[in-house]
């Protein structure tokens, strides 16, 4: 038996760690989704902006992939494998991002910067779905990931139509005793 080459070893190493981040990415959205209700707007971005690092990585080893020499199919099958685990983590995250919203509307909170932070995250939707599509331009889109991003966008744009911006808020005279 051959002795694989460093270029193999590495693939190896990098798809490993990659589903580990995976699995441990899914594990995180499943317990923020079952401790939702207990988050801050500050916790909830801190989850996310861990997303978005799961995403980069994503990328990232999928690029690593494309430039090492193995056959058009097995790089495509790592790919799409890639790919998956992606669309998983993406999934979950939208889920927690669709709880967590939703049980701030239904609480009727508003957050202070909620209506930015709104615009922000709906930004990042949108690069999600683009990213999706980018992936692949032969295949067709994610439909569930496309439905999911749909809801949140509408309980984001219901936020922001309760919440007025930054610019509007005046500091309270508050008088001293």
């Amino acid at each position: 038996m051959a002795k694989p080459s460093p270029e193999q070893q590495m693939t190896v190493e990098l798809l490993q760690s990659f589903e580990q981040e995976a699995k441990a990415m899914l594990r995180r959205c499943a317990a923020t989704r079952r401790q939702v209700s207990h988050y801050s707007f500050t916790r909830y971005r801190g989850f996310f902006e861990e997303v978005k690092s799961f995403l980069v990585l994503a990328a990232f080893t999928r690029s690593k992939l494309v430039n090492l020499q193995m056959s058009a199919t097995e790089r495509g099958h790592l790919v799409e494998h890639i790919d998956g685990l992606e669309r998983r983590v993406s999934r979950a995250a939208m889920e927690v991002a669709h709880a967590f919203y939703g049980l701030m509307l239904r609480r009727d909170l508003i957050y202070l910067g909620g209506h930015e932070r709104c615009d922000e995250d709906r930004q990042l939707l949108g690069e999600l779905l683009e990213r999706d599509a980018e992936k692949s331009p032969d295949r067709k889109p994610d439909a569930r990931l496309e439905r999911d991003v749909k809801a949140v966008e509408a309980v984001l744009e219901e936020i922001v139509r309760r919440t007025p911006p930054m610019r509007n808020f005046e500091p309270l005279d508050i008088p001293k005793h």
